[in-house]
């Protein structure tokens, strides 16, 4: 089979997508399987040099476009069989629509559009025109989470009746660079909401079910944001934030499986705490638990995984089932990790977190969302 050409729109030196999401594709699991051909960044010289740097890893040339004219090149390159997006979350639409136009399969990164609203309309159009969407969510590649699926389905903590989740981040805090300054914004989409909750919806949606009833509340604890220079100091300039640092959740989650019928859920996610130093100890970075009639399953960060420990998609995690820890069993594929893992499952047609998963979730997001804002519960059936 020939690879996938993938044009990569976001792919430049440095930045999320150069650290999680192209690596794996340079292994030799993977490069079989996909051929980055081209890629877009914001500006010519970011473009080049990223091209340069890729070129020579990929041992062919790649082609470099830019710019918003860039995503319409790039969606229009005959070498191009797929196109990636992983930029901020206020352009994915414009990015991707001439993708979509274009006939593409894509990759777009959580939480595909920045409002319930354009998810939808993407997901509409993909299915219009026919083209398959992998949403970067990967937490359901997981080995723990799929021992966690295992472990509630098997009955071993019998019928769940409850589960909880509380998250301390050092993220959507007090301070930010100028790169991330979107985040403070409720309008763009990228907050402590959709970003840690989402993904966390996505692996709850994989491993129990989804929310049927939801009420939520949020609070901002740190109004005003200090912006940071290039050297990490901060600087003169501040910013208003309007987007939840703290949020609650809480409400009724039903799955398919005879051990999830109505399961009472209540998550927590507290953003902008340090987890350095003295001020970090002691805190609870990742903590979820499942009770069950006959016992309890209960899933904790690693030291390894450091302040990225308070997402669920970003490595592995422990599983304690009753208390003692379950044994994960790693395999060859495992090297990948979960973003690699699900280009992996997307390349061989098998389970990967598709357009209707991400407006499923999303759905629930705008109801927490607008339970935030209204101040009254959501029933989703």
């Amino acid at each position: 089979m020939a690879p996938i050409r993938l044009g990569f729109i976001g792919l430049s030196s440095t930045g999320w997508a150069s650290i999680s999401l192209a690596p794996p594709l340079f292994n030799p699991l993977l490069a079989s399987l996909y051929s980055i051909t081209a890629l877009c960044t914001s500006s010519e010289a970011s473009a080049e040099a990223a091209a340069v740097k890729y070129s020579e890893l990929a041992g062919h040339a790649i082609k470099a476009y830019h710019g918003d004219q860039g995503f319409v090149d790039i969606a229009n390159d005959p070498n191009v069989d797929m196109v990636a997006v992983s930029i901020k979350m206020p352009h994915h639409l414009k990015a991707v629509w001439p993708a979509i136009e274009a006939g593409k399969d894509i990759f777009i990164e959580w939480t595909v559009g920045s409002s319930f609203e354009e998810t939808l309309k993407i997901a509409e159009a993909a299915k219009k025109k026919g083209i398959k969407v992998l949403v970067g969510a990967q937490a359901t590649q997981g080995v723990f989470l799929k021992k966690v699926k295992e472990l509630v389905e098997s009955g071993k903590i019998g019928r769940v009746l409850s589960t909880s989740l509380v998250t301390t981040s050092a993220y959507f805090g007090s301070s930010t660079t100028e790169g991330g300054a979107y985040l403070i914004d409720i309008n763009n989409g990228a907050n402590a909401l959709t970003i840690p909750v989402g993904h966390f919806l996505v692996a709850l949606s994989y491993a129990i079910g989804d929310f049927t009833e939801i009420s939520a509340s949020g609070i901002i604890q740190h109004p005003t944001v200090r912006v940071l220079g290039a050297d990490g100091k901060p600087t003169d300039k501040t910013l208003q934030k309007t987007a939840h640092d703290q949020v609650s959740l809480s409400g009724i989650v039903r799955g398919q499986d005879k051990n999830t019928g109505a399961v009472f859920a209540t998550f927590q996610v507290r953003g902008g705490f340090s987890l350095d130093g003295e001020r970090g100890r002691g805190r609870t970075v990742f903590k979820w638990t499942i009770d069950g009639e006959d016992g309890t399953i209960e899933v904790q960060d690693t030291k390894e995984e450091g302040a990225g420990g308070a997402f669920i998609q970003m490595g592995e995690k422990r599983v304690l089932l009753n208390g003692e820890e379950v044994t994960l069993e790693l395999g060859e594929e495992d090297q990948l990790g979960n973003a690699g893992k699900a280009w992996l499952e997307f390349a061989r047609g098998g389970r990967y977190v598709n357009i209707d998963d991400a407006v499923r979730v999303h759905r629930v997001l705008d109801a927490a969302q607008k339970s935030i804002a209204e101040g009254k519960k959501f029933v989703l059936e």
